[in-house]
């Protein structure tokens, strides 16, 4: 059953441009292509800001972040009012605590969207609840919350359209010689994120896969510490620390192995299911709904958090298998063709709306 067209208020409290941000930004093209009247509330954030504009989303900026100023309930309900709101679509726990409570007295539903492996303290007032991977509700209800008010909508990834990438002409770009064994990371340089792992890694996997690179792009608190640990273990020109990149898709699509190997923190990473659709095999973390995209054995690997040797040993195997590498890329990608379809997506968040608004009524 198709749903009438919505006016659907997306608010989101990001620190950073990461996979929460993204999300939000493509599932809003999606619903405006569908019908809905879509406006994102959002905290500055100009990376964020320029992926809203490239999906030709429109947006407002608000000062709406702080979980300690009430005065943010009636800056969201102002908000509201305005847009003149069938629906609040929250993203991210701070837009949640204070979202909820404004929907309620503006007397619209409110869908709360959990990212990660988040507290339920901040979502026990929505209307319902969509957790991005099934270890994600899995936690929610762990800590109390109502079965019948959880549901899981994977995230989903562009497969069709994507750009050919030159791979030599991306390696030689980045002075990387041809041949090189190369492994991609794209993730905010947090700890949790497991870097420090990773670096512990390359010299084993540099030693069966001789010249092995690794291409980290993102930014974050951690990136001194982490190239002060990289010149420690001698590794030189061996990890290329390249900040923030807009092309870090394309990037990927240019390396041999993609890898996130985080330790805490995870939902559904979106990094994941880029390179995925990209036809790159993972080595990943069992952590959170990680194992919920990536088979191990079937579309890449997965290792346990902190696991430095066994983090080493799936990479070289990777890297010095180029057969393997085909195979497990090649099913990568049948499986986010499958299970990550972005249409399929957006009529599972559209049939979230329909009940919640159905609940409201009631």
């Amino acid at each position: 059953m198709s749903l009438a067209p919505l006016r659907v208020l997306h608010l989101i409290t990001p620190k950073r441009f990461s996979g929460a941000e993204r999300v939000c930004a493509q599932l809003c093209e999606q619903l405006q292509g569908r019908g809905h009247d879509v406006l994102v509330v959002t905290k500055s954030l100009a990376g964020f800001e320029a992926d809203l504009d490239r999906h030709g989303v429109p947006f407002r900026t608000a000062r709406i972040g702080n979980k300690f100023d009430f005065s943010r309930i009636f800056a969201i309900m102002g908000h509201i009012r305005r847009y003149r709101a069938d629906l609040l679509h929250t993203h991210l726990s701070t837009a949640t605590q204070w979202g909820t409570i404004a929907a309620h007295f503006a007397g619209i539903p409110c869908v709360a969207h959990v990212h990660a492996m988040n507290r339920a303290i901040w979502y026990i007032w929505a209307t319902r609840v969509i957790a991005v991977a099934d270890a994600v509700r899995r936690h929610l209800l762990e800590q109390g919350l109502r079965p019948d008010r959880v549901d899981v909508i994977h995230n989903a990834v562009e497969v069709d359209g994507l750009p050919e990438v030159d791979g030599a002409a991306v390696r030689h770009s980045l002075n990387v010689p041809p041949g090189t064994p190369l492994i991609a990371v794209a993730a905010h340089l947090s700890r949790r994120k497991g870097l420090h792992v990773l670096l512990q890694a390359m010299p084993h996997v540099r030693r069966r896969a001789p010249n092995a690179q690794c291409l980290l792009m993102g930014e974050g608190s951690c990136r001194g510490p982490l190239e002060a640990q990289a010149s420690a273990l001698g590794l030189g020109d061996a990890v290329k620390f390249l900040g923030f990149r807009d092309d870090a898709r394309e990037l990927m699509s240019a390396a041999d192995v993609v890898c996130l190997p985080s330790i805490a923190g995870e939902g559904l990473p979106m990094a994941l299911l880029e390179a995925m659709a990209r036809r790159r095999p993972v080595v990943a973390t069992r952590l959170a709904g990680v194992p919920e995209a990536v088979v191990d054995g079937e579309t890449g690997f997965l290792v346990q958090p902190g696991d430095a040797e066994q983090l080493a040993d799936r990479l070289a195997t990777l890297l010095t298998q180029p057969d393997l590498r085909r195979r497990l890329g090649e099913a990568a990608r049948a499986l986010a063709v499958r299970c990550f379809s972005p249409g399929v997506r957006c009529e599972r968040v559209e049939a979230v709306y329909r009940d919640a608004l159905a609940q409201k009524r009631r």
